[in-house]
């Protein structure tokens, strides 16, 4: 077990005396005069806190003194018990959120919490603080402690794939309001125009996103925002607005701003379309996709297309990507011979391309 190093705070300045004398803790900030520094203590670790209104988290310095990590562990969650000194903030494991038993996987440096049933009767906003501040805090150790899981009574906190969610430091990111957002990753197969605007092409890419949007909204937002890869390009006009993206009874509604209506030069308008529709039917549970442009279903035609009805994939508009083949096709004694001393199985002239459902794999700080 790694020994915890412990750092001790020291004043960058001296103004401490006069900082005790008005009751300031590790974490207040001083300031003597308009014109002079904003000054802090330094503390190697933080705890955190939760104000009354259930907007955000406030990190308070905290110096740990257990070397042993299931020490640490205790430690980290006694102080997140603590009541605060500021009575704006109240602590995370309170009212209805109660540690009840942990394990720790040194292997996997995975930390499990063991909570009381009563912990899903928070406000979904209040959940989400909660999560941050407690993994926060105790992913801090990097070098012992990387994800945590929790379990709510008998029932893990589960990803989209339904398995046990892991969570780490930068799954939580500050909004530009300051709030505390959960960052989930999900796995997709995206369709972007190819090079030369003709057709689309696949890429496979990792989207991370707010937890406050679904998945179908990232994947949208995803493919205004471009590919990764240079030789690719967005299909739909980046000036395009989401404006709302929901799932009912297998149909997608893809609700977007009148941008989307714009052609591009050199492509066709089909590519715009089937941009969005082939990636979203490639996501589970989605077979069809409906278009509304704000609010409304659009009646006109674009480029001779009518997109107020509804649409499913359609891959005739893929470019067909040539595979390698194992065994040299231009000498049919040579393709007999090696298919009869290795058992190589000759290749089909139009493979089809096998449709996978879409894995859970929680924007990059």
């Amino acid at each position: 077990m790694k020994k915890m190093i412990r750092m001790t705070g020291l004043l960058l300045c001296l103004i401490g005396v006069t900082a005790l004398l008005f009751g300031c803790g590790l974490s207040d900030l001083f300031a003597s005069g308009q014109d002079q520094d904003v000054v802090t203590t330094e503390v190697s670790h933080r705890v955190y806190w939760i104000n009354r209104d259930e907007t955000r988290i406030r990190e308070v310095a905290q110096e740990f003194t257990s070397s042993d990590v299931e020490d640490l562990i205790s430690e980290c969650l006694a102080c997140l018990s603590e009541t605060p000194d500021d009575n704006v903030y109240r602590s995370v494991l309170s009212g209805k959120v109660h540690v009840t038993n942990y394990v720790y996987d040194g292997d996997s440096k995975q930390v499990t919490l063991y909570f009381d049933p009563s912990y899903s009767e928070q406000s979904k906003a209040a959940e989400i603080l909660t999560r941050a501040a407690i993994v926060k805090t105790l992913t801090q150790f990097n070098d012992d402690i990387q994800y945590v899981s929790f379990v709510i009574g008998e029932t893990p906190i589960a990803g989209n794939d339904g398995s046990p969610l892991l969570m780490r430091n930068k799954d939580f990111v500050l909004d530009i309001n300051g709030n505390m957002e959960y960052v989930r990753e999900d796995y997709v197969t995206l369709y972007f125009a190819n090079e030369d605007r003709t057709a689309l092409k696949v890429e496979d890419v990792v989207v991370k996103y707010l937890s406050r949007i679904n998945l179908e909204t990232a994947v949208v937002n995803s493919l205004i925002s471009g590919p990764i890869h240079e030789d690719l390009h967005s299909a739909v006009s980046g000036n395009t607005k989401v404006n709302k993206v929901s799932v009912k009874e297998g149909i997608c509604y893809v609700d977007l701003s009148r941008e989307f209506l714009e052609k591009m030069e050199g492509q066709s308008f089909s590519l715009n379309v089937y941009s969005i529709v082939n990636s979203l039917t490639r996501l589970s549970g989605i077979s069809r996709v409906q278009f509304m442009i704000d609010g409304e279903i659009y009646t006109d035609s674009i480029d001779g297309i009518k997109i107020d009805g509804l649409f499913e994939k359609d891959l005739t508009l893929v470019e067909k990507q040539e595979e390698p083949s194992r065994v040299k096709e231009d000498n049919p004694l040579d393709l007999e011979k090696e298919i009869r001393e290795k058992g190589v199985e000759a290749p089909e002239t139009e493979p089809e391309t096998p449709e996978e459902e879409t894995p859970a794999v929680a924007i990059e700080e």
